[in-house]
């Protein structure tokens, strides 16, 4: 006998044979559905979810003919000053000046590409860009123009701190097969706080990192956390997006690694560790953030997505995170979880608040074990797929979703394994229609609730239906101006 049987047959004992459905509030309604029928509308949503979050594809190359670097005086205020704003606001303009000893000024790259040897001859400067230990010293602010590419390939390239040096890119930025990183020679620093180097990609930029190690770019400041992106208030709102292709490349101890927003990123088979804030925190962006490994997170999440975006999470390993492996807060467009292994995070396994589902979410087929929280904990949730995920070894709830009010949408909780839970299994509040069947639950039936919130007044029939008689099963609970599935084929088992 099946230890889901058991546990049926259990709570059906123990539990009061006849629970009132008014318990919930108001008259919900069971209606079972028929596994296979069910079955069907989920593959059509998924297939939905999938084609709405089809991720950007872009071909990123370097103008063919040469540029040309010279130094142009950088403005803090004056037109055409934007893209020096990560400069304004976290007083790095003092740096520079100290550094420089004199008005500062910015290489800038026009009219073509330009590698770092290239550069180097052209520059002609060692106080802008010297040889320095395995490759070159950067010690002034570099700005790529939008006809413009700098190409750093094969090659080692520091970025000096104390001078305020930071890559503003407008153009083209390639690193491939190459090393960035940070340096100081302990010269006391010039600003109210530390700093470090960073990478600023604005708006109708292209960014491309290949088979490359960054260590130690970027500091807790806006824009500036390692690798970024935006939209200026002065650019046209009609901007491309910047585009940003992040692959087989290694990211360590930058406060983020990347901080993308109104971007479209391809982020493929790298490792980030040692990281301050967050691993990828995307907002406004289309995306894939697929086949990574992400260990180490201090404080916050090892991914983060928010605002009007649209993407895949796919087969990433996310480790020792601050708070939780994926957060998804404030966020509305498709959004797919799919295969990924999520453990040892010190929050919440998935965390997802105030999500408009409209265009749909689905979390399939995830190993979360071991988190110090929930495995998946929503509130503000409007509908969601949860299915075929193994949840292991939590103290809290393995799926947990609080809305403050009664809310109008579908979560539907199918397919999925539960074991070593220490609250109860599934816990659901204010979702007008919550669907369950086919999740097999590994527990003591004496010892544990399976199913608390709104559900625990069905709990008997819930396991009844979906356990005993292999239904699936849906809750509903009446919302002014909503359709229910009436019409759906009933279980017969």
């Amino acid at each position: 006998m099946s230890q889901a049987l058991t546990l049926s047959r259990a709570l059906l004992l123990t539990a009061c044979a006849a629970c009132s459905l008014s318990a919930l509030g108001g008259p919900a309604a069971l209606h079972t559905l028929d596994p296979q029928w069910q079955q069907q509308q989920q593959q059509r949503t998924s297939q939905q979810i999938m084609q709405h979050s089809q991720p950007p594809a872009f071909d990123l190359q370097a103008p063919a003919q040469r540029g040309n670097a010279s130094l142009e005086p950088m403005y803090s205020a004056q037109a055409g000053s934007w893209p020096f704003e990560p400069f304004v606001h976290n007083g790095l303009f003092r740096a520079i000046a100290g550094y420089q000893a004199q008005h500062p000024r910015a290489v800038v790259i026009r009219g073509g590409s330009v590698s770092l040897t290239q550069l180097h001859a052209q520059l002609n400067d060692p106080q802008v860009l010297r040889k320095h230990e395995d490759g070159y010293l950067l010690s002034y602010p570099l700005m790529i123009a939008e006809d413009a590419a700098l190409l750093v390939d094969d090659q080692v390239l520091y970025l000096f701190g104390p001078s305020g040096t930071a890559l503003i890119n407008q153009g083209l930025l390639q690193v491939k097969g190459s090393r960035l990183e940070s340096w100081s020679d302990g010269r006391a620093l010039a600003t109210d706080r530390p700093t470090r180097p960073f990478i600023m990609n604005w708006a109708g930029s292209r960014l491309k990192v290949a088979d490359s190690h960054l260590v130690k770019i970027g500091y807790n400041a806006n824009f500036s956390r390692g690798i970024s992106s935006g939209i200026s208030a002065q650019q046209s709102a009609t901007r491309p997006a910047a585009r940003i292709l992040i692959d087989n490349s290694r990211f360590d101890s930058m406060a983020s690694a990347l901080e993308l927003r109104h971007s479209e990123a391809l982020i493929r088979n790298n490792q980030f560790s040692h990281l301050q804030q967050y691993g990828i925190d995307l907002s406004n962006s289309r995306f894939l953030i697929a086949d990574n490994r992400i260990d180490d997170v201090k404080h916050n999440s090892g991914i983060r997505i928010g605002g009007s975006s649209s993407g895949r999470i796919q087969n990433n390993l996310i480790l020792h995170t601050g708070k939780s492996a994926i957060e998804v807060s404030e966020q509305s467009g498709a959004l797919l979880i799919e295969n990924n292994r999520l453990g040892a995070s010190r929050g919440y396994g998935v965390m997802l608040r105030q999500i408009n589902g409209g265009a749909g979410l689905l979390i399939e087929n995830n190993l979360i074990a071991n988190s110090r929280l929930s495995a998946i904990d929503a509130g503000g949730l409007s509908g969601a797929l949860i299915i075929d995920n193994r949840i292991q070894s939590t103290p809290e709830y393995a799926i947990s979703l609080r809305n403050e009010q009664l809310t109008a949408g579908q979560l539907v909780i199918t397919g999925n394994t539960l074991e070593s839970i220490g609250k109860a299994m599934i816990r659901v509040e204010g979702m007008q229609n919550t669907v369950l069947g086919s999740n097999q639950y590994r527990a003591n039936p004496l010892l544990q609730n399976l199913l608390i919130g709104d559900l625990l007044p069905l709990q008997s029939q819930i396991l009844d239906n979906t356990v005993r008689r292999n239904c699936h099963l849906q809750i509903s609970q009446p919302l002014t101006g909503t359709s229910s599935s009436a019409d759906a084929p009933t279980c017969t088992n």
